[in-house]
């Protein structure tokens, strides 16, 4: 949500879109499992996705800003590079995890592999800070 919000406050003041882009990963065990197991994780997908969207749709209310929402499938910093090529964006804006800050070794983030292969300038994003709870009156 915060690489959300980056966006909406970069595209109010350049006078750009958003272009929110959800990418549903393939899942290579599909071939192997029942069809039972494979319309299973299709429902997931459609689940995650129908939430992604509601959560755009909750985050962009509050704005001007004039946005879609796109779903692609494959891999997501291939689709994601390939849909600002598509849209001609002034950049990408990703959330970084809160649990996974950039690593050095074999194992990279999504976030580092599009810095590496997009064509676009990358904001990562980091997470929004956690608030506490509000202390309860002993």
């Amino acid at each position: 949500m915060a690489a959300l919000a980056a966006s909406a406050r970069l595209a109010t003041v350049t006078g750009s879109r958003i272009v929110a882009v959800h990418v549903v990963r393939g899942h290579p065990i599909v071939t192997a499992a029942p069809v039972s197991g494979a319309g299973a994780l299709a429902v997931a997908d459609d689940e995650v996705t129908d939430r992604c969207h509601l959560d755009c749709e909750v985050a962009l209310a509050g704005t001007d800003v004039p946005w879609q929402f796109e779903v692609r499938h494959g891999d997501p910093v291939t689709e994601m590079a390939r849909a600002a090529a598509d849209h001609d964006a002034i950049c990408v804006a990703i959330g970084r995890s809160a649990r996974r800050r950039f690593t050095r070794g074999s194992r990279s983030t999504v976030s580092e592999r599009l810095v590496d292969r997009c064509d676009r300038p990358v904001l990562v994003v980091p997470p929004e800070p956690e608030r506490a709870a509000p202390h309860e009156p002993s």
